[in-house]
């Protein structure tokens, strides 16, 4: 009876292929690396304007937490109050979860959580001691809406596999989109 239910099992299983899609970090980084130079505008309320322009940006998967991704980043911060204006060249470290959306065939990175910034300037003010943090995570929320690597629609089994991804796994190094024919 368990040969049976066996040999039925491995026979579904069968045609019910399994398709998979490894990602690698120099993969999102060469995607990532499109945005560099951009300007990103993002508010918090109605009191504050701020945007970066992304000078250097990476990702590390599955180092330092077996389910997350590292963001490493460098750009200049901008900063409207009012009437006054600030910049500030800053280095971020992030931690974020990676998410595939199946709907526009995107992986995306959510749930940021700052590790760590340093500013790269000689002379900082109270001010941005104050802010820094504040706008880093203002603009992990709206980096968040960004894909970081989208499915090429070009490509016949990366267009085939796209709304059919099932889970995703990470490993150190790589990203794993595993999907059903």
């Amino acid at each position: 009876m368990k040969i049976i239910l066996f040999l039925i099992a491995f026979g579904v299983s069968g045609l019910a292929s399994a398709q998979s899609l490894t990602l690698t970090e120099q993969q999102l980084n060469q995607e990532l690396n499109h945005q560099l130079g951009k300007e990103f505008p993002f508010s918090l309320g109605s009191w504050l304007s701020a945007g970066i322009e992304l000078k250097k940006l990476s990702v590390e998967l599955g180092r330092q937490e077996a389910d997350k991704a590292r963001v490493l980043g460098q750009g200049i911060l901008s900063m409207q109050q009012g009437q006054q204006r600030s910049q500030w060249d800053i280095e971020g470290d992030f931690s974020a979860r990676p998410r595939y959306d199946s709907e526009q065939g995107a992986l995306f990175l959510d749930e940021f959580k700052l590790i760590s910034y340093r500013l790269n300037q000689q002379t900082s003010s109270p001010q941005a001691s104050m802010m820094l943090p504040l706008l880093l995570q203002g603009l992990a929320s709206y980096l968040s809406q960004y894909p970081v690597y989208t499915l090429d629609d070009t490509d016949p089994f990366q267009r085939q596999l796209k709304d059919k991804v099932l889970s995703l796994e990470i490993a150190p190094g790589q990203l794993l989109l595993r999907g059903i024919e």
